[in-house]
């Protein structure tokens, strides 16, 4: 698995695309919500792609669990 901190210590360019985590496209329901060199981003406006060196994954990770539950449940009607 790729460790961000490994392309970090080497200094090797990294971006990564945050495309995963949007909801509506426009930025207005605020669920791409991210930390990116400190400053709040919008993924579908302002990305999908970042500096992967300047991305706060610990926020993103959080924000990809946010509607796990309602995922699952989802996929439970569906393959009803």
């Amino acid at each position: 698995m790729f460790n961000i901190n490994t392309a970090k210590k080497y200094d090797i360019p990294t971006v990564a695309s945050l495309n995963t985590i949007m909801v509506d496209g426009t930025g207005m329901c605020g669920a791409c919500r991210v930390t990116v060199d400190g400053k709040t981003k919008f993924v579908c406006v302002d990305g999908p792609e970042f500096d992967a060196h300047k991305i706060d994954f610990d926020e993103v990770m959080v924000r990809m669990r946010a509607y796990k539950a309602a995922e699952t449940e989802a996929l439970a009607e569906y393959n009803k």
